[in-house]
């Protein structure tokens, strides 16, 4: 170690610093920057330099100059203001070390009736070791002048506030405010221009809109009869100095803490105002937000995520936490073309290695196509049949064509009772896992009397049937139900049922029905295998009363079992994803269940107050945003997600 006097100081510390080869570090409240330029005049501008200055007030920026940052930046250096900091470093290379009391100003280091000052110079290891940690320690304690994006004017409580803009951003742009234990994340909603210049210099200029110059606006405005004059004198106005402001309105989501005591969540609801002045920052590091973004709304580490698409204007990564949509449900709403079987696809096409299966009820074929290796896929393709379930499914198909039996006859009572016993909304009690409707129809024959008028109209009905749906229609049963079991059965992770070629709703409801049927009971036997029912056009399976012309009663299985898996599927690892373009129309018991919620465009004033459930008053701003959303924009939010975001999948 060595003692310097104050003329010692300069020319050693410019001499040691002209040899650097890797970093330099200084901390020092003031600078003056003629000083400065002495001290940087020879340094590399790969060299990595940081500064550390004092901003406490608005004295220390009238002793350290406008110069001051130019002079840092044309060397690549990295600023950092520090409202406390006294102390004066200087740290090369991790090979030598200065302190001393004098900052970087003529009064310390140059003038002879300035300060008088003192210094020392390290060359010891260890202690620059410590020094390097100190000066770790104080720039995080610091904020980087590059980071400033802005600070709050005001805010009335922990939910929102208004903030000045120090740079230009976009709405929906994250933020960061800093605390003692980490920060909170905001967001901005809304950003407003206003040009200074219409404005009072003596009034509060972003709540008055007093013009500053009377004179000339009794000259533009007042006494002038020619209106294209008017015009053109009053923009000529506005765009003499045009000197603008930002004020943004943002919403502040939620605190976060990277270290939380053992156990307790990394999220947590802010309760305060920030205070008027604190300062944000953007978010420079991706991977920073997109470690927040793979934290589910509980505020812990998410099992499994998901990656689907970006948040909205940004290349950030956005994921769901796939355990909570295993075991919690998901809803994806929005009208057709607006991207909800695309975020879908995405969804699945991302899922990790993991031994949760996805069962697909795929009405359109959509998810034959899906990019996954071929060995993880099982398809099952089901041909285009009729599949009544009771002996009431069997007398709607038979009104259909005109035969209506209500059962006052005696020859109607032995029919319905043996179709009765034939048909069972069960997979491994109907008959059909040993005969085909078309035998089952044969055999009701004999239960009539050979003059009875029902026996030509079973006859001719089997003819209607083999003319409008095709052969397969009245003996692909036994099949069907082998393939179903195939499925539910399959140790493939996608299991898709194509119901493509089934034309007859009722057919779609009973076999999609028995579907997640067989697949509740399977949970129940075996919970420890998560499993998923991607259910498309869930309108169909899971209707609200008075809405479509599929009925929400009993008689409906898949409305019975939808409700069923909504209910108490969790407790079994069994999850449902219910895809639909009229939420309306979807039974708002399941909708209510399904604790994930994303969705993209409506436009619908039915669909719309559907979802409105979904948007607590903060939220309103994106629920009137959503008819205005473009294909693949949606809004998410729900368990499976951190808070709720803004997000773009990639179409086509």
């Amino acid at each position: 170690m060595k003692i310097l006097t104050k003329e010692e100081i300069l020319p050693s510390l410019i001499s040691d610093i002209s040899k650097a080869k890797q970093k330099v570090q200084i901390i020092s409240p003031w600078i003056k920057s003629e000083v400065l330029e002495k001290i940087l005049s020879s340094i590399d501008e790969n060299i990595k330099l940081e500064v550390i200055i004092r901003s406490s007030e608005l004295s220390d920026f009238l002793i350290t100059d406008e110069k001051v940052f130019q002079l840092i930046k044309e060397k690549n250096g990295t600023i950092f203001l520090n409202p406390k900091i006294h102390a004066k470093v200087v740290i090369i290379d991790s090979e030598i070390a200065y302190v001393s009391s004098a900052n970087i100003t003529n009064a310390g280091l140059i003038d002879e009736d300035g300060n008088i000052e003192a210094g020392t110079v390290i060359n010891n290891k260890k202690e620059i070791k410590k020094l390097e940690n100190y000066f770790e320690e104080i720039k995080n304690l610091s904020i980087s002048i590059d980071d400033i994006s802005g600070f709050i004017l005001n805010s009335t409580n922990g939910r929102n506030g208004e903030a000045l803009l120090l740079q230009e951003l976009n709405e929906q742009t994250y933020l960061k405010f800093p605390n003692e234990k980490g920060f909170i994340l905001g967001r901005i909603l809304e950003i407003r221009k206003l040009n200074t210049s219409l404005f009072s210099s003596d009034e509060n200029f972003i709540f008055k809109n007093l013009f500053s110059n009377k004179d000339e606006l009794q000259k533009v405005i007042l006494g002038k009869e020619n209106d294209l004059w008017k015009k053109s004198a009053f923009y000529s106005l506005l765009n003499e100095n045009n000197p603008s402001i930002s004020i943004a309105k943002i919403e502040l989501i939620t605190e976060y803490n990277p270290q939380p005591e053992e156990g307790k969540s990394f999220l947590k609801t802010p309760l305060n105002p920030i205070p008027a002045g604190t300062i944000f920052s953007c978010f420079t590091n991706d991977e920073e937000i997109e470690k927040i973004l793979k934290i589910n709304h509980a505020g812990y580490y998410m099992d499994t995520p998901v990656k689907f698409g970006k948040l909205l204007n940004t290349d950030l990564n956005c994921y769901l936490d796939l355990e909570k949509i295993a075991t919690m449900h998901m809803a994806v709403l929005g009208t057709t073309g607006s991207g909800k079987t695309t975020f879908v696809r995405r969804v699945l096409e991302n899922i990790p290695e993991t031994d949760i299966q996805v069962f697909i009820i795929d009405l359109y074929d959509e998810y034959s196509e899906l990019d996954v290796p071929s060995k993880k896929i099982k398809k099952i393709s089901l041909k285009d049949i009729l599949f009544p379930l009771t002996a009431e499914d069997m007398k709607k198909l038979f009104k259909e064509e005109g035969i209506v039996i209500q059962e006052k006859t005696n020859e109607e009572k032995n029919l319905v009772a043996f179709l009765k016993q034939k048909l069972k909304p069960d997979l491994e009690f109907t008959a059909f896992n040993n005969e085909s409707l078309e035998d089952i129809l044969f055999e009701s024959l004999d239960v009539l009397s050979p003059e009875s008028h029902l026996r030509n109209e079973i006859i001719g009905f089997m003819d209607i049937i083999k003319r409008n749906y095709g052969e397969d229609a009245l003996t692909y049963q036994k099949e069907t139900v082998s393939f179903v079991k195939e499925g539910i059965n399959a140790e493939k992770q996608f299991i898709i049922f194509n119901f493509k070629e089934i034309n007859n709703i009722n057919s779609r409801i009973n076999i999609a029905g028995i579907i997640m049927k067989e697949l509740f009971l399977t949970a129940k036997k075996n919970p420890d295998k998560k499993r998923i029912i991607v259910l498309e056009e869930a309108q169909n399976f899971a209707p609200e009363k008075g809405f479509g012309e599929v009925q929400a009663s009993s008689d409906n299985i898949s409305f019975i079992m939808s409700r069923k898996i909504a209910t108490e599927g969790r407790k079994f690892n069994l999850g449902i994803t219910a895809i639909t373009q009229r939420p309306a129309n979807i039974s708002k018991y399941v909708l209510s269940q399904l604790n994930t919620q994303v969705i993209f465009k409506l436009i619908n004033n039915n669909d719309l107050e559907a979802v409105s459930v979904f948007f607590e008053s903060s939220k309103a701003y994106v629920f009137d945003l959503l008819p205005f959303f473009k294909p693949g924009v949606c809004y998410i939010t729900g368990l499976a997600v951190p808070f709720g975001l803004i997000s773009e999948i990639k179409l086509g």
